[in-house]
C-alpha cells in the first residue's frame, strides 16, 4: 500500500506539502510551499522537514505560487538531488518567483535579523533540478512512480497531480481556478482516482457575484476620477496582475478608461509578463483569437511599467487621479507598503481588494475593519474607502469544488482529504460533502498525520 503524508496546509491555508511513499520505500513529494501569515509561519518555515530531503526521489509542483514552492531551495539545501516536474510555464514562473522571494528574504534579514533560510547557491541547484513535463502525459518520475499533470485553470501553468504509486492513484487539486476564468480554460479532471487531496480555500461558501471584472475596475477607476484620489490595488505579482492589465485594456478599446496613468510597481509582476507571452497557447481559445487582431492584450495607452525602485519612488510625483497596482496581494510586504503607508490615510483613496487574505496578515486585519495598522514602524489611520469584491478570485468556491471532485470517478473504498483551508471551512466544506456525496469517505487532512491508501 502507497502512504501519504501530510506535512503543510493541513489546518491552514499555506505551506502545501505532501508526501508519497510506495512499499518499496521511494519517496516523492508533491508541492513544497512556505508558511505565510502572521501566526508561526516564520518559526514553521525554519522547521527541519518531517522526513530526509536526501531520500526524496522526485518533486512534483501544481504551480508557481510562493505557497506551493517556496521551500524548494531548503529542501536542495537538506539534500534533495532529485528532478522536480511541473509544466514548462510553472517551472519559468518558479524561477522568476523563488529570486524574488530569495531577494524579501535577504531584505528582511537585513533589516530585522530574521532568519536565511537558504542562498544563492541553493536556488541556483534548485534551478539545475527542474524538469518540463506537459498535461496529460503519464511519466514516470521515480521507479514505479508516475504523474500526469492536468490543467487545473488556476494560474498559468498550474496543475492538478496525478500519482500513482502501488497500483494506486491519488489525485492532489492544487488550486482549483474559479470559473470563467479571464484567460485560462476551465480546470480539467482526470477520469479515476483512489484518493483526492483537495483544496478547501472557499470551502462551505458559494459566491455570488455582484458585478463583473470590468465594471469594477471601471466604477473604481470613475471613483477616483471624480474624487481625485488614487487606486491602490494590491495583486498577485503571477497571473492576477496580468488579468488587471487585460481587463484595463478592453477597457480602453472600448474607450471606457478615463484618462489616467496606471502604474504596475511590480518588478516580479512585469518579469512573470514576458512568460506570459512565451506560453500564449494556454490561454483559453477566445483570449487566442482576440490576439489575432490585438497583438499586445496586456498594453495600452497610459500604462507605465515601474521596475526599479527609482521609478516606483516616482510615482509619488504624479498627480492624482492614478492608478498603482503592486504586490504582494495579501499586503503583507513588497511596494505595496510604500503606497499603503502613504495614501491609507487619505479620503480621497480607495483601495480595492480583490484577493484572498490570509489570516493573520495585514490585508485581513484591514478587511475586517481595524482602524489603524502599524506600516513599517508607524502606526497609520485607515480612513481610505476600502472595498472588498471577490469577482477577481482566483479560486474555486464551494460547488465548483464538488462539481470538481464530482467529476472524477473515485474508486469503491475511496477518499477524499480536506487540506488549503480555514480551519472553520474545512469543517463546513467537509460537512457539504458528506451531505452531498454520501459514498465517499471525507476527512480533514491533519499536520504530520500518514494515511495508506
Amino acid at each position: 500500500m502507497a502512504q501519504l503524508g501530510f506535512y503543510g496546509s493541513a489546518g491552514i491555508v499555506t505551506g502545501s506539502n505532501f508526501l508519497v511513499e510506495d512499499s518499496r520505500g521511494t519517496k516523492i513529494v508533491v508541492d513544497c510551499g512556505l508558511f505565510q501569515g502572521d501566526f508561526d509561519a516564520n518559526k514553521l518555515n525554519a522547521q527541519p522537514f518531517a522526513y530526509k530531503a536526501a531520500e526524496v526521489s522526485a518533486v512534483v509542483l501544481t504551480h508557481a505560487h510562493l505557497d506551493h514552492i517556496g521551500r524548494l531551495p531548503i529542501l536542495v539545501k537538506d539534500g534533495f538531488r532529485g528532478k522536480i516536474f511541473a509544466t514548462s510555464a510553472t517551472l519559468e514562473l518558479t524561477q522568476i518567483v523563488l529570486k524574488d522571494a530569495y531577494d524579501v528574504m535577504l531584505s528582511n534579514h537585513e533589516q530585522d535579523g530574521a532568519p536565511l533560510l537558504y542562498d544563492q547557491p541553493d536556488i541556483k541547484r534548485t534551478f539545475d533540478l527542474m524538469q518540463a513535463m506537459p498535461y496529460k502525459t503519464r511519466t514516470e518520475i521515480a521507479s514505479g512512480i508516475f504523474a500526469s499533470l492536468y490543467d487545473a485553470g488556476h494560474i498559468l501553468g498550474s496543475a492538478s497531480v496525478l500519482i500513482e504509486a502501488d497500483g494506486k492513484k491519488i489525485l492532489f487539486s492544487g488550486d482549483i481556478g474559479h470559473a470563467p476564468s479571464t484567460l485560462l480554460p476551465h480546470a480539467q479532471t482526470p477520469e479515476l482516482a483512489d484518493a483526492i487531496v483537495t483544496e478547501a480555500t472557499y470551502g462551505g461558501v458559494d459566491r455570488t457575484l455582484k458585478h463583473d471584472r470590468l465594471t469594477v475596475l471601471h466604477d473604481a477607476v470613475n471613483w477616483i476620477v471624480q474624487n481625485r484620489g488614487v487606486l491602490l490595488i494590491p495583486a498577485f505579482s503571477v497571473e492576477r496582475s496580468q488579468e488587471l492589465l487585460y481587463l484595463f485594456n478592453h477597457l480602453y478599446n472600448q474607450h471606457k478608461l478615463p484618462k489616467v496613468p496606471i502604474f504596475l510597481d511590480s518588478p516580479l509582476a512585469i518579469e512573470a509578463l514576458e512568460v506570459f507571452e512565451r506560453h500564449q497557447q494556454l490561454f483559453k481559445k477566445d483570449v487566442q483569437q482576440e490576439r489575432q487582431t490585438d497583438t499586445e492584450i496586456f498594453d495600452f495607452k497610459g500604462l507605465f511599467l515601474t521596475p526599479t525602485s527609482a521609478e516606483s519612488k516616482e510615482i509619488n510625483d504624479t498627480l492624482a487621479p492614478k492608478v498603482i497596482i503592486a504586490g504582494s496581494g495579501m499586503m503583507a510586504g513588497g511596494r505595496i507598503m510604500h503606497h499603503l503607508k502613504r495614501y491609507l490615510s487619505r479620503k480621497d483613496c480607495l483601495l480595492l481588494v480583490i484577493g484572498y487574505q490570509a489570516e493573520g496578515t495585514l490585508g485581513s486585519k484591514i478587511v475586517d475593519g481595524a482602524r489603524s495598522v502599524f506600516l513599517m514602524g508607524d502606526e497609520i489611520p485607515i480612513r481610505a474607502k476600502v472595498e472588498v469584491v471577490d469577482a477577481f478570485s482566483g479560486h474555486a468556491d464551494n460547488k465548483e469544488l464538488i462539481d470538481w471532485i464530482k467529476g472524477v470517478k473515485l474508486s469503491p473504498n475511496g477518499k477524499v482529504f480536506i487540506v488549503h483551508s480555514e480551519p472553520d471551512r474545512a469543517l463546513a466544506f467537509n460537512e457539504e460533502l458528506e451531505l452531498l456525496l454520501p459514498s465517499i469517505t471525507v476527512e480533514v487532512a491533519e499536520n504530520n498525520k500518514v494515511v495508506e491508501i
